[in-house]
């Protein structure tokens, strides 16, 4: 008998969610940093064991006090790939300080018939601490119909969480060839290397009025040809982004571009444009464009 289904990862921004994404993977195909809301889109990734596919999607965290449409698309697209998943894994962090959500994460939490909790961020604390925080969040958890809890630090193999995750996969045979890690094209994960690389480098708000397009995408044999824009919503945040005669734009895309290459594993020409998008984080049109999930 094999089992096979999908499993949203899903939870609030700085939870850990890509973190235990790229660890349940084994590679890293989402991008972290330690700034919230660094993932954008739904990322799935596939792994295979014996008897076993798990297709995990990484969420964007659920934004509590939406203040543009961007926030709301956002929660809306985390909350889509956990209404379509067989499971999902509400990841919480211990250092959270209370596990307060909006109502409508409330309200399709109170009805998830697979829901598993995966506390993170517990190898922070001394053991006797790390006891007492598991124990309370584990408590909290139970006002929702949590299934089980488990501890889903870096210190903690996953193994327990899988297992867990398994129980809940519907019998079917494999849905995507064993050699297969995404459904991605590469171009998405070239525009998530370059927003990973803009979260490290660019100072308090300015990230998050930020945005990678793909322009153009040509593969060689020898080399890959990358040419992105990255959209910003002030005329004032341009010069910040290109920098003093341009050495921030210099060092952001010498830093992607080494990036890309090591994931691609070949060499790459990358060529960054920076343009002006006012306001495009309330804008359906430009978000449509930018590949998020407007309807």
């Amino acid at each position: 008998m094999s089992r096979a289904g999908f499993v949203a990862l899903i939870g609030e921004p700085n939870a850990g969610k890509s973190t235990l994404f790229n660890r349940l993977l084994g590679q890293a195909l989402a991008a972290v940093t330690r700034r919230p809301q660094t993932t954008r889109f739904q990322i799935p990734g596939i792994l295979n064991r014996e008897g076993v596919q798990y297709i995990f999607v990484d969420t964007p965290g659920w934004v509590a006090s939406p203040r543009n449409a961007w926030h709301r698309l956002l929660t809306r697209q985390s909350l889509a790939a956990a209404k379509e998943a067989d499971a999902c894994v509400w990841v919480v962090s211990a250092r959270a300080p209370s596990l307060e959500v909006a109502e409508e994460v409330g309200s399709f939490l109170a009805e998830a018939p697979a829901l598993i909790g995966a506390i993170t961020h517990l190898d922070l604390y001394p053991s006797g601490e790390r006891e007492t925080r598991f124990q309370a969040l584990q408590a909290q958890l139970t006002e929702w119909p949590i299934q089980t809890c488990l501890d889903a630090s870096l210190d903690r193999p996953l193994e327990p969480l899988l297992e867990a995750i398994a129980a809940f996969l519907p019998e079917s045979p494999p849905l995507y060839p064993p050699d297969q890690l995404t459904t991605l094209p590469v171009r998405f994960f070239v525009a998530e290397i370059l927003r990973e690389v803009l979260y490290t480098h660019l100072r308090e708000e300015l990230p998050y009025g930020t945005e990678v397009d793909i322009t153009q995408y040509q593969e060689t044999p020898e080399r890959d040809y990358i040419y992105a824009t990255i959209f910003v919503e002030k005329e004032s945040h341009k010069p910040m982004v290109i920098g003093a005669k341009g050495q921030m734009i210099k060092k952001i895309g010498t830093e992607a571009r080494k990036k890309i290459e090591a994931f691609l594993e070949k060499p790459v020409f990358l060529q960054l444009y920076v343009k002006l998008a006012p306001d495009w984080r309330d804008s359906m049109v430009r978000l449509r464009h930018l590949g998020y999930r407007v309807s």
